[in-house]
């Protein structure tokens, strides 16, 4: 056995090298020194080399990675973008397309699928509505009110921001039902205040429809307004007829046929006035006229006679005719009896029967005489009393 010059071990015949400390044996020093030393030198970089380059791969390789995933990430940042401004903007399928790709590239993103969903909401309230306008120009109202309300309560029920972006559509759709319901009801209605509920139905719409059916209303308010007040024009009603044609004024404010009807009914009006002054003044008149033929001259003598019967009595008869224009009554005539030579021998007065006279009524009166002597004899009314119901 050999002994290690260096450690003093033990070591096998022929080796070069000890087992126990590395060292050459003697004999090889020499020739081992250049190997020992380069020996040397490579176990001591190699540790340290290794991890060095591995900690470079992998940060290369995570480098690589966080790169590609950030650009993802930014990729999908985008389409998410692209997809809401879509969406906002009405163009609902480009932004469900845009999402998909989206919820592809990162299906772990929860957000993502929320906003597909909500597109896929919107793009399916969307073909609602649209089923709602052809219902509409189909002229099925009730239904599409009736579908039209179901899609306002899922908006309102989701309070999603990008479901509101369908509002205006539906509101839209709801103004045109309300004017299309309106325009059917016209025809049925028949007074301005019907009408005038309608007005405020459509206030506030400002669709070109709106405006037509504004317009209808506002020429049957014209018609009807004008025929009434015409009506109450021809019975003399002129404060009916003008306050038939304010009323209408409200609504159609400064209409042509309105003012100028208005115009026409102040004048009749006036006119009929001075006619019922000139009337009123000339019934005053004749009143006053009545009255003093009623209190002077009442009566007219018919027949004023005197007869002469078989017993030689005289009787006197007469007719008067009530002229007066109101009832008179206790009528008594008074007269003179006269001779053959005209000299009046007895003055008399008689009642006259029926106790009332009516205007044109005639009434009499008599009185027999036994006491007068023979002869020619006449009778002369010279005085008519009476009195005025």
């Amino acid at each position: 056995m050999n002994v290690c010059p260096h450690c003093k071990k033990e070591v096998s015949e022929g080796s070069r090298y000890c087992s126990q400390c590395g060292q050459p044996i003697k004999g090889t020093e020499e020739h081992h020194i250049h190997k020992e030393k380069s020996g040397k030198k490579s176990k001591r970089w190699w540790p340290v080399i290794v991890p060095v380059i591995t900690l470079i791969i992998m940060t290369i390789t995570l480098f690589v990675v966080y790169t590609h995933q950030k650009n993802v990430n930014e990729e999908v940042i985008n389409m998410k973008k692209k997809a809401e401004e879509s969406a906002l903007s009405g163009n609902y399928e480009k932004a469900e397309k845009i999402l998909v790709q989206a919820v592809d590239r990162r299906p772990e993103f929860q957000v993502l699928q929320s906003e597909l969903n909500a597109v896929q909401t919107a793009l399916f309230l969307s073909e609602e509505l649209d089923d709602v306008e052809k219902q509409i120009k189909e002229n099925q109202l009730k239904t599409a009110e009736s579908e039209l309300k179901k899609i306002q309560n899922q908006i309102q029920e989701k309070k999603s921001r990008l479901l509101v972006t369908l509002t205006p559509e539906a509101n839209h759709l709801e103004s045109r039902i309300t004017v299309m319901k309106v325009n059917d009801e016209i025809s049925r209605l028949s007074t301005v205040d019907e009408l005038a509920g309608k007005l405020n139905t459509l206030s506030g719409l400002n669709l070109e429809e709106a405006s037509k059916v504004r317009k209808k209303i506002n020429e049957k308010i014209i018609t009807l307004s004008t025929k009434k007040a015409e009506d109450a024009l021809a019975e003399k009603q002129y404060s009916e007829a003008i306050a038939i044609v304010d009323q209408a004024l409200q609504y159609v404010s400064n209409d042509e046929k309105l003012m100028q009807l208005k115009e026409r009914i102040k004048q009749e009006q006036t006119a009929f006035e001075q006619e019922q002054r000139k009337r009123l003044e000339k019934a005053m008149e004749q009143a006053a006229e009545d009255e003093l033929k009623n209190k002077t001259d009442a009566l007219e003598v018919v027949e004023a006679k005197l007869t002469k019967d078989e017993y030689g009595d005289i009787k006197v008869t007469g007719k008067v005719k009530s002229v007066a224009t109101q009832i008179i009554s206790t009528i008594t005539a008074k007269y003179d009896i006269l001779n053959e030579k005209g000299k009046v021998v007895k003055s008399e007065e008689a009642k006259v029967y029926p106790i009332y006279l009516n205007p044109g009524d005639v009434g009499t009166f008599e009185k027999v005489y036994y006491e007068l002597d023979d002869g020619e004899y006449s009778v002369k009314i010279t005085e008519m009393e009476w009195l005025v119901e």
